[in-house]
C-alpha cells in the first residue's frame, strides 16, 4: 500500500519555494494562454523604459536650457521624448489590462486539473484525514481563486521592480558608491523591520485561525436546520450569541495587535525614508558644489534615487503579495503532485482482459490483512478465501467485522497492508487501475445519481452508444423494468430535483431497483451486492431472490446482507467477526453444526418472530400494522 506519510510530511512542502511556485504559475499561464505568459514577462520593457523617459525628461531640459538650446528645437527635443513616454505608457497599459483581465482567468485553469484530479485520485486518498485536509485546501484555491487570480500581475510587478532596482542601482553606483550604499542600508532597515511585523503576523496567525474557525462553526450553526431545530427548543440561543461575540472580541484582540506590528514598522520605514533622502540629498548636494556632477545631473540622479527607492519597495511589496500566491499555488501543487499508489500504466493487456470478461472469474484472498493509516489495530487479519468461477458467496458479520474493509479491497479502493488479490491467480498488482474496474460491478448501500437522464445513469454512456438489448435485460432482471416503461420520457427521464427543474425522485425501494440495473448492466464477470434489499418491501426483496440466478449467470457474486434468512439461496456463507473469517459453509451446515452463525441466526430469528407475532394481534384488532423495510434490522445491523 502507498505509504500516505510521505505526503503529508511537513518537509516535503519546502520543496514549493517562492521561486518554484513563480516558475509553476508562469508554465501554467503559457499552458493557459501563451499570450498571457509573454506578456507577463514583456511588460518590463515598457515599464521601465516609460519610468526611465520620465526621469531623463527634466534633466534634458535643464542641460538644454544651460547649453543655451534654441526655443523650437527645445521644443522638437522635449515633443520627441513625451511621444516615446507616451507609446511606452500606452503600450504598458495595453498590456497591462490584458495580463489584468487574463490574469483573472487563470483560476479556470487551476479549477479544471482540480476538478480532474479529485475524480481520479486513488480512493483510498479521499477516505484520510490527512489528505482531505489537503484537498480541502486545493478546494478553496479553486473554487475562490484564494491568491492565483492575482498571480500574474503580481509576478508582472515584481519584474518590472526587480528590473528598475537593477538598472537604477547600476547607474547610481556608477557615480557615487557611497549613495548606493546609503539607500540600500536604509531600505535594508526597513525589510529586516517589515520581516519582524511579519514574524509576529505569522506568531499570531493560529490563535486568530482558532477564533475564525469558532466564529465559522457557529455561524454554520446558526443557519443549518437540523440545529435550529435544538437551538429553539433547548434554548441555545444566547449561548451561540455569548460565544460568537467572544469569538468576535478575540479576533478583534488578535488583529490590533498585529495592526500594531505594521504600524510600528511603517513609523520607522517612513523615518528612515526622510533619513535616506536627506543624506542622498545632501550628498548630491555636496557633489554638485564641488563640480562632480552638472545640474542636470543632479535632476537626473534625484529622479534615479526616488526611482530607486519607489522600485525596492515595489519589489518587496510584490514579493510580500506573492508569499500569500505562493501559498495557494503550494496547496494545489501538493494535492496535483500527489502520487498514484495503483498501477497507471501497463497493464495484463487487452488479449488477457478480453478473455477474463467471457466467463466467470475466479477470486482469491491470501493471507491478506488491513490496517487503516494511523491505526494501530487492523480491521482485517489473515483473510484466506478462493471463490470459484460462478459461485455465489454470502458474506455476513456483526457491525465493525470488516465487511465494508473487505469490500473495498476487493474493488482496488484499498490496497492490503499485507498479502495479496488475485483474479484468475492474475495478481492485482498486475493490472492497471481501469482494468481491474472494469472486471467488477458493485452496488453499494450509499451510492450517487449524477444529474443527467435515467438512461445515462443506467449506463454511464451517451444514448446512440446504449446496448438496449442488455438494458432491458438489466431492467427486467432489477424488477425496475415496469416503473421505467411507465415514465412518460422514459430514459431520457432527468433525475436530481435540485439540478433539473420537473425531474423524477423515486422512492428509496425504486432507486434501489435502479441501482441493481445499473449495476448488471455492466456485464462484468464479478458483482457485489452490498445490502440490496434495505429499501425494498418482502415481496420486491422476493423477488430479487427470485432473479438473483438468472441474474448471476456466468458471473460470480459476493452477497452482503444483514438478514441471515436471505443468504440461503448462495451457494456459501462467510462469517466475519473482528477482521477474520471464523466460519464458512452452507446456511444447514452451519445450522446442524451449532455454530455461531445459527446462535446469530436463532437470536434474529426470534426477533422476526416477535415481529410477525405483534402483527398478527394488530390485525386482529383491526390496527394498521406497518414497518418500514428499511428500519427491519436485527444484530447485523450496519
Amino acid at each position: 500500500m502507498l505509504y500516505m506519510g510521505k505526503v503529508f510530511d511537513d518537509k516535503s512542502r519546502r520543496k514549493y519555494g517562492l521561486v518554484s511556485n513563480y516558475i509553476y504559475n508562469m508554465k501554467a499561464a503559457k499552458e493557459w494562454d501563451r499570450k498571457l505568459f509573454w506578456g507577463e514577462i514583456l511588460l518590463v520593457v515598457p515599464t521601465v523604459a516609460a519610468s526611465l523617459l520620465g526621469i531623463w525628461l527634466p534633466s534634458k531640459l535643464v542641460a538644454d536650457l544651460s547649453g543655451g538650446m534654441e526655443i523650437p528645437q527645445l521644443v522638437l527635443e522635449l515633443a520627441l521624448i513625451a511621444a516615446a513616454m507616451w507609446v511606452c505608457n500606452s503600450a504598458a497599459n495595453m498590456m497591462t489590462e490584458y495580463c489584468d483581465m487574463e490574469g483573472q482567468f487563470i483560476n479556470t485553469f487551476y479549477t479544471q486539473k482540480y476538478a480532474k484530479k479529485i475524480m481520479d485520485v486513488d480512493y483510498d486518498y479521499l477516505e484520510d484525514e490527512g489528505y482531505q485536509k489537503i484537498y480541502g485546501n486545493a478546494w478553496r484555491v479553486a473554487r475562490y481563486g484564494q491568491g492565483v487570480a492575482s498571480a500574474v500581475m503580481t509576478f508582472s510587478g515584481f519584474l518590472s521592480c526587480s528590473a528598475g532596482v537593477v538598472i537604477y542601482g547600476v547607474m547610481i553606483g556608477k557615480k557615487s558608491v557611497l549613495l548606493l550604499f546609503v539607500i540600500a542600508a536604509s531600505l535594508g532597515a526597513s525589510l529586516w523591520l517589515l520581516s519582524i511585523a511579519r514574524k509576529k503576523h505569522a506568531q499570531y496567525y493560529e490563535q486568530l485561525q482558532l477564533s475564525a474557525r469558532k466564529e465559522g462553526y457557529i455561524t454554520a450553526q446558526a443557519s443549518d436546520s437540523a440545529a435550529g431545530k435544538d437551538i429553539r427548543i433547548y434554548h441555545l440561543m444566547d449561548w451561540f450569541l455569548k460565544k460568537y461575540d467572544e469569538s468576535l472580541e478575540e479576533m478583534g484582540r488578535i488583529y490590533g495587535v498585529i495592526h500594531d506590528w505594521y504600524l510600528f514598522r511603517n513609523i520607522s520605514h517612513a523615518f528612515l525614508q526622510l533619513l535616506m533622502d536627506g543624506t542622498a540629498f545632501g550628498l548630491l548636494v555636496y557633489m554638485l558644489a564641488n563640480g562632480k556632477i552638472t545640474a542636470s545631473e543632479f535632476v537626473f540622479y534625484i529622479g534615479l534615487v526616488s526611482g530607486f527607492s519607489i522600485y525596492f519597495e515595489g519589489a518587496l511589496r510584490q514579493i510580500m503579495g506573492f508569499s500569500n500566491t505562493s501559498a495557494s499555488i503550494s496547496y494545489m501543487r501538493e494535492f496535483l503532485e500527489t502520487e498514484d499508489g495503483w498501477n497507471r500504466g501497463e497493464g495484463v493487456g487487452l488479449k488477457t482482459m478480453e478473455q477474463l470478461k467471457k466467463h466467470a472469474i475466479k477470486l482469491e484472498l491470501r493471507d491478506v490483512s488491513f490496517t487503516y493509516p494511523g491505526s494501530g489495530k487492523p480491521a482485517l487479519r489473515n483473510i484466506n478465501m478462493v471463490i470459484q468461477p460462478g459461485e455465489k458467496i454470502a458474506l455476513i458479520g456483526l457491525n465493525g467485522a470488516g465487511k465494508t474493509t473487505l469490500v473495498k479491497l476487493i474493488c482496488g479502493f484499498y490496497h492490503p497492508t499485507e498479502g495479496e488479490i488475485l483474479l484468475n491467480d492474475i495478481p492485482i498488482w498486475q493490472f492497471n487501475r481501469e482494468e481491474w474496474y472494469s472486471l467488477i460491478a458493485v452496488l453499494f448501500q450509499d451510492s450517487t445519481l449524477p444529474a443527467l437522464t435515467l438512461d445515462e445513469n443506467l449506463t454511464g454512456q451517451e444514448p446512440e452508444e446504449i446496448d438496449r438489448r442488455r438494458l432491458e435485460k438489466a431492467l427486467r432482471l432489477s424488477g425496475f423494468w415496469e416503473v421505467y416503461e411507465k415514465l412518460p420520457d422514459k430514459g431520457k427521464t432527468l433525475l436530481v430535483r435540485e439540478i433539473n427543474e420537473g425531474s423524477t425522485d423515486f422512492s428509496g425501494g425504486e432507486k434501489q431497483k435502479m441501482l441493481f440495473a445499473r449495476t448488471l448492466y455492466m456485464n462484468t464477470p464479478l458483482v457485489i451486492l452490498d445490502e440490496p434489499t434495505a429499501a425494498l418491501d418482502p415481496i420486491a426483496e422476493n423477488e430479487l431472490y427470485l432473479n438473483y440466478g438468472k441474474a448471476m449467470e456466468n458471473k460470480t457474486g459476493i452477497y452482503i446482507s444483514h438478514r441471515l434468512s436471505s443468504t440461503r439461496f448462495c451457494d456459501r456463507i462467510l462469517l466475519l467477526e473482528h477482521g477474520e473469517i471464523i466460519e464458512e459453509g452452507t446456511h444447514e451446515s452451519l445450522l446442524a453444526a451449532k455454530t455461531r452463525y445459527a446462535e446469530l441466526f436463532e437470536v434474529q430469528s426470534q426477533y422476526y418472530k416477535e415481529e410477525d407475532e405483534r402483527k398478527r394481534k394488530s390485525e386482529l384488532m383491526g390496527d394498521t400494522y406497518q414497518v418500514n423495510a428499511g428500519e427491519e434490522r436485527g444484530v447485523f445491523d450496519e
